[in-house]
């Protein structure tokens, strides 16, 4: 006879209905005590070996199931030819599989190179070449579009070793799909190649700078770019790395701010002129806080994987509410500064009714930090919207400045 528990175990595996009719030895029931039977749950009854399956309803598959049902179960033929899947670890160690479609691989190659980032450093040379030429009534075309080159190669750099740096910490292996590491397989070779060829472009855009400036008129331009280019390292490379400590901002504002507009304005005025004005002061103020918003914003969506990687960037010990504030306050802090400077002279009144052009700008930014507070994914676009009131900001100020010109 078997117990409630074996014939439910029965149930489950005929073989054991067999097996238990069939008598032990009595020796071996009294030297091996019985266990008692643990409950068993299956979640459908099994079908012994050899027996045709129980007739299926009209209308049903075998096993019970809506043949309507299973038919809208199945998985619907695409017209997106998939490729290899990557491997994404998240910060709590699960590893999961993420297949990605030719189209969504193009989309984040196109977010990896990050054209529009580059204009963090074409910002500096435009608005100092557009200073020069109100002091001086001259622009070099081609001296400025060097510099803007040389300035590319030198902000591919800062990315593309940044994704190196990144990828060493794990920072960016599961919230950063477009990490040009994890694009070419996450991988020691990947991250070698990228740091090569980052290499690469620092020493040929680097190269090009210093023999622009060697012949500026201050001979602080080439201490003031190397300075500039150095903190680009600092921020993020070892054994410094001082993003992780929440200095980032501060690095990004005096980089490409006081330093690098600065020395970009001395490469292009003659030695008489190459000074420190307070016109080129408080433009390389604007440009070096417009700059810093598209540091500040990246990490809005972020902070999670930052704080589990120890990465304690000002949004980590912010949070997002308060970072939104500061967002905000930064915003209208570019706009006061600018008409300050420009009723005291420091700037062409010019400059501010051309800035005032980008508020629209400045405003859908933060309204989408402001909508999106307990959303990540949401957030995700903030820094693109940055670059774009960056881009707009520093066009409308060189704007301003050919304005004043005329005036």
């Amino acid at each position: 006879m078997m117990g409630p528990a074996g014939a439910q175990a029965a149930n489950c595996n005929p073989g054991l209905a067999l097996s238990s009719s069939i008598a032990l030895p009595r020796r071996l029931l009294a030297s091996r005590p019985l266990r008692s039977a643990q409950p068993l749950t299956c979640r459908r009854p099994l079908q012994p070996r050899g027996l045709p399956p129980p007739a299926a309803a009209e209308g049903q598959w075998p096993g019970g199931t809506d043949r309507q049902e299973q038919q809208q179960e199945q998985p619907q033929p695409t017209d997106r030819q998939l490729v290899e899947a990557d491997t994404i670890i998240d910060p709590d160690g699960t590893v999961r599989l993420q297949p990605q479609s030719v189209e969504d691989r193009r989309d984040l190659w196109k977010r990896a190179i990050k054209l529009p980032m580059y204009s963090v450093g074409w910002a500096p040379i435009l608005v100092s070449a557009a200073s020069a030429y109100v002091q001086t009534g001259t622009f070099d075309v081609v001296r400025t579009l060097l510099l803007c080159v040389a300035a590319t190669a030198v902000i591919g750099w800062l990315n593309l070793s940044n994704d190196v740096f990144d990828a060493s910490t794990g920072v960016d292996r599961s919230n950063k799909p477009e990490s040009v590491v994890n694009l070419l397989g996450g991988d020691r070779r990947a991250a070698q190649l990228v740091f090569a060829a980052a290499t690469a472009l620092l020493l040929g855009g680097a190269g090009l700078l210093f023999w622009l400036l060697q012949t500026a008129g201050n001979p602080l331009a080439t201490k003031m770019l190397y300075a500039a280019i150095a903190m680009g390292y600092v921020y993020q490379g070892p054994p410094f790395r001082w993003s992780y400590l929440g200095l980032g901002e501060p690095l990004c504002f005096a980089a490409f701010g006081p330093l690098a507009t600065c020395a970009f304005y001395f490469a292009q005025v003659p030695p008489a002129l190459a000074v420190f004005s307070k016109q080129i002061v408080a433009l390389s103020c604007l440009v070096g806080l417009t700059t810093t918003v598209i540091l500040f914003t990246a990490h809005f969506h972020q902070i999670e994987g930052d704080r589990a990687h120890g990465k304690m960037s000002p949004l980590v010990r912010l949070g997002t509410k308060r970072g939104t504030e500061v967002l905000k306050f930064s915003v209208g802090l570019a706009y006061i500064s600018t008409l300050v400077l420009s009723l005291t002279g420091a700037l062409p009144f010019s400059c501010f009714t051309s800035v005032i052009v980008a508020y629209g700008m400045a405003g859908e930014m933060v309204k989408l930090a402001e909508n999106n507070l307990m959303n990540p994914d949401g957030l995700k676009r903030l820094k693109f919207l940055a670059t774009r009131w960056h881009i707009a900001f520093n066009s409308m100020l060189v704007l301003g400045l050919f304005l004043s010109t005329l005036m």
